[in-house]
């Protein structure tokens, strides 16, 4: 792809930014957030953009909001992040939102300090979901089993790469377990948090170290191919941007049956970072 002139998305990058606008540090409020993410559908490379990720608490307004945009006809297509324990009320909600918003997934937080209560919320999701549910789940909990209640569901993991403390990042260690983990039991995953660039960095303002989200592409890629903790954690310690685009341009998109998306607050951030790449046509903003 040297020289990219192409004007649409590549396939592996096909609907892989999940919009939440509406969550830190973005903070978008729920208005500015939906009528920017309606306006995107006529941008070239519109493609690459997933579901707004928005809270089930605001689905009412946002669905008050959708329907004084012109819409074509297409729903707002909505992630919803459900609160633990939350999920019977999301799924009767989605059912009755009306034509202009459409909930295509949930993201159902867990309550990690309590083992009997997440155990109950997995098998919950597993006898409930109508939807895609992609259950949110720390370290501990898959130490602890959560993924062996999963495996062989149609439920999905949600992880989180960051935040807004040191220790909210996974180390590369941290983080190669859970895609081992999450490849060997058959899951797809999704992440959030701390996600902008697509090449691991560190932020000179906050002396954080962010995962790269192309540098957890290629390590997925690698997962799936049978590779070891140790080459999948060299992968997500890598910093050099030139090893990873060679990589990226020999792949055939296969870490996309594992890592679905990932939510990010900016849209045009990511895709920039693999325009510098020549990844990426040009343009998404």
């Amino acid at each position: 792809m040297t020289g990219m002139d192409m004007q649409t998305v590549p396939g592996q990058f096909v609907g892989f930014f999940d919009d939440a606008a509406t969550f830190p540090p973005g903070l978008a409020p729920l208005e500015k957030a939906i009528t920017d993410h309606v306006a995107r559908r006529a941008n070239r490379h519109s493609g690459a953009v997933g579901p707004a990720v928005l809270a089930l608490r605001d689905l009412p307004e946002a669905r008050a909001i959708a329907s004084r945009l012109e819409l074509d006809g297409r729903p707002v297509e909505v992630s919803a992040v459900v609160p633990a324990d939350g999920l019977s009320e999301a799924l009767e909600l989605a059912g009755r939102l009306g034509p202009e918003l459409e909930v295509v997934a949930l993201e159902l937080k867990t309550t990690p300090e309590d083992p009997e209560r997440w155990r109950a919320q997995i098998l919950q999701a597993k006898e409930l979901s109508r939807l895609p549910v992609y259950v949110e789940l720390d370290a501990a909990q898959m130490a602890a089993g959560a993924l062996d209640l999963m495996a062989g569901s149609a439920l999905h993991l949600k992880y989180r790469t960051g935040g807004i403390r040191a220790e909210l990042f996974p180390t590369p260690e941290q983080l190669a377990s859970v895609l081992l983990k999450a490849v060997e039991a058959g899951l797809k995953f999704k992440l959030t948090a701390g996600l902008h660039e697509a090449v691991r960095y560190t932020d000179l303002d906050t002396g954080f170290t962010h995962h790269g989200f192309l540098n957890i592409a290629m390590a997925t890629e690698a997962a799936r191919q049978g590779a070891g903790v140790e080459q999948v954690t060299a992968l997500l310690s890598e910093f050099d941007t030139a090893k990873l685009e060679r990589l990226a341009r020999s792949s055939g998109g296969d870490w996309r049956q594992s890592f679905a998306s990932f939510g990010t607050c900016s849209v045009v951030e990511p895709a920039e970072s693999l325009e510098a790449m020549d990844l990426f046509p040009h343009g998404m903003a």
